[in-house]
């Protein structure tokens, strides 16, 4: 079920705004998938380019790292662009004979881990899903990672699996909620930096001198204030955990780039066996995140974003996904994670109610990351090994 924008977040852009000159496009440049041939000339009534709207992610059926068998291949053929969409919709259809829950399709009680059994993928049903059929965007890339041109996430630093390494020994033989600081900090009703590009539905507006980009998310919708009016950023002191986002025009495209991240958003365990560890693992006081927005066409951004945190990962890393636009009619109303932190509350009971079930299950959670750490060791490593050779 979707929702749409309260009042207040509009008048919140619009009210932040001073009438000063808005910056001017510079020379146009930006990523373009193979389909992009130009940019869209819609401009706002001050003269930059036109972005406003409500925008979704929109599902290209695009695996974020390039397939291994695609090897240096960047872009498909409008034959293999039809058989991927095919093939993805064949793997997502659901068959529901006997009128089985479709919450969690891909997760069954039969592919749930011991401990897990008769819970995972039982914790909702029907009522509670609104799962209209999702329209596939025809995208050409074989993947969403454009830089690596291997189209790979980059190998962790060695610093990042030692931090690693160290959580996991001080997790071991303890349950994932002894205290409320074992619970990650979306849990604890804390959004990380990372939410920006993230998120779902997402809308833009636009006045002279800023822009306002509310993020449609879990735990919060404020709307992030981007002056594009040349202002310096605070002293690199003042660190928050949204970080401070400024932005400017190149061209048509709007360059928004996020550095004063606090260093505390590296806490709570990682339940990698559902969520991958490349979710985030950085601290935080390193990182840096350049989104770019190009408006294609009427109903198009192309929207990338590079994450550069050497604490983290030995290189940058850039993704490039299509946003399209939503029905102006849709809603985002103001999330307010679960209202007072309740949550929180019930985590801790259950891991009290049972003990040592708590403990087996957090032991199997490790158990089950260990083949995904140990590759990412060994990329590591085969990475140190390149780079010595080099010297």
């Amino acid at each position: 079920m979707r929702y749409g924008i309260l009042a207040s977040t509009a008048g919140l852009a619009f009210a932040l705004a001073v009438v000063s000159p808005a910056s001017r496009p510079l020379a146009a440049q930006g990523q373009r998938s193979a389909g992009a041939t130009k940019t869209s000339t819609a401009r706002t009534a001050w003269g930059d380019p036109d972005l406003q709207g409500k925008w979704e992610i929109a599902d290209a059926a695009t695996p974020m790292e390039r397939p291994k068998d695609f090897a240096t291949k960047t872009f498909l053929t409008d034959q293999e662009v039809a058989d991927r969409i095919a093939r993805v919709r064949k793997q997502r259809a659901v068959t529901d004979p006997d009128g089985a829950d479709v919450a969690f399709p891909d997760v069954k009680a039969a592919a749930a881990t011991t401990h897990e059994k008769g819970i995972r993928g039982e914790e909702y049903n029907r009522f509670w899903v609104d799962a209209p059929e999702r329209k596939i965007k025809p995208w050409n890339r074989t993947s969403l990672i454009i830089d690596p041109p291997d189209g790979r996430m980059p190998p962790f630093t060695p610093e990042a699996i030692k931090r690693i390494e160290a959580r996991e020994a001080a997790r071991r033989n303890r349950g994932e909620a002894d205290t409320w600081q074992d619970r990650n900090i979306s849990e604890r009703c804390i959004v990380n930096a990372f939410m920006r590009i993230g998120g779902g539905e997402r809308q833009i507006l636009q006045s002279p001198g800023f822009v306002s980009i509310t993020v449609a998310t879990g735990n919060i919708n404020e709307p992030i204030i981007v002056p594009v009016d040349g202002r310096p950023r605070p002293s690199d002191s003042v660190r928050t955990w949204l970080g401070v986002s400024r932005g400017r025009w190149d061209g048509s495209t709007l360059v928004v780039e996020t550095t004063n991240i606090n260093g505390l958003q590296d806490g709570g365990p990682i339940l990698a066996s559902r969520t991958p560890y490349q979710r985030f693992l950085g601290a935080g006081d390193t990182l840096k995140i350049v989104e770019r927005f190009t408006r294609v066409d009427a109903d198009t951004i192309e929207h990338s974003y590079t994450v550069d945190d050497p604490r983290t990962y030995v290189r940058p890393y850039t993704v490039l996904r299509p946003l399209t636009k939503a029905d102006d009619n849709l809603l985002l109303p103001e999330n307010g994670c679960h209202e007072g932190n309740y949550g929180i509350v019930g985590q801790l009971s259950a891991g009290r109610a049972d003990e040592e079930y708590a403990r087996k299950a957090a032991r199997a959670e490790q158990d089950a990351r260990q083949p995904q750490f140990q590759e990412m060791k060994r990329r590591t490593e085969e990475w140190i090994q390149a780079n010595a050779q080099k010297r």
